[in-house]
């Protein structure tokens, strides 16, 4: 009897762990604003602010072109972020422009943002906190013995107006960031560049692999 005792004692107190350690796991079907992290591809659209805001005039610059991003920890990073825009708003020459490109590199940039997500679950909005995209452009010379010049570009960047936001769903994500002036050298100077016109970016990118969050809307 005492040893029929001590093993039902000792089978409660494996039952009791079981169920606490089953109490610690998290439900996989959970959302939470963890879920936009990833990898990203897509398309980046430039845009004339003031054109877009209704003068009349066509402000797209192209039809678009290829960008992709890793979110992760409250950041945006771009390895590759596209600045061919911005360099021939201020160079004025197409194959000027593609040749500095060509100079620079590959740009690396990032943006903190705030997520929050909604009631439904079904969506982030995302608040951006971008910072000034620094460069460091190197001109060529103008004539044969003449040493290339480098240039720090300080590109000013500020959120966009409209609503940046994340489909738990789809995994789909747009977002907006606005240049608004592009300062030329550094230090005491740092003069504005006063030919540059501001210029809206329209991301609009894809997450990689969100099918494992679909069964959740089932």
């Amino acid at each position: 009897m005492q040893l029929f005792a001590l093993m039902l004692v000792a089978g409660c107190s494996l039952c009791f762990t079981a169920c606490s350690d089953d109490d610690d796991v998290k439900d996989p079907n959970e959302i939470d604003t963890s879920v936009m992290y990833g990898d990203y591809k897509g398309k980046m659209i430039s845009c004339n602010i003031a054109a877009h805001e209704g003068n009349g005039e066509n402000g797209e610059a192209e039809p678009g072109v290829d960008v992709s991003a890793t979110i992760e920890n409250n950041t945006m990073r771009f390895e590759k972020f596209p600045i061919k825009d911005i360099v021939l708003s201020i160079i004025k020459d197409e194959d000027l422009a593609n040749k500095i490109v060509e100079a620079v590199g590959d740009v690396n940039y990032n943006v903190e943002y705030v997520p929050t997500l909604t009631a439904a679950k079904d969506s982030i909005m995302i608040n951006l906190n971008p910072e000034p995209l620094m460069l460091t452009v190197t001109m060529p010379a103008e004539n044969e013995g003449e040493e290339a010049q480098s240039l720090v570009v300080e590109v000013q960047v500020e959120a966009g107006e409209k609503n940046a936001g994340y489909a738990v769903e789809d995994g789909n994500l747009k977002f907006n960031i606005d240049v608004t002036k592009v300062m030329l050298g550094e230090g005491e100077d740092q003069q504005e560049f006063t030919g540059f016109v501001p210029t809206s970016l329209h991301f609009d990118m894809n997450q990689h692999r969100v099918s494992h969050y679909f069964r959740t809307f089932e």
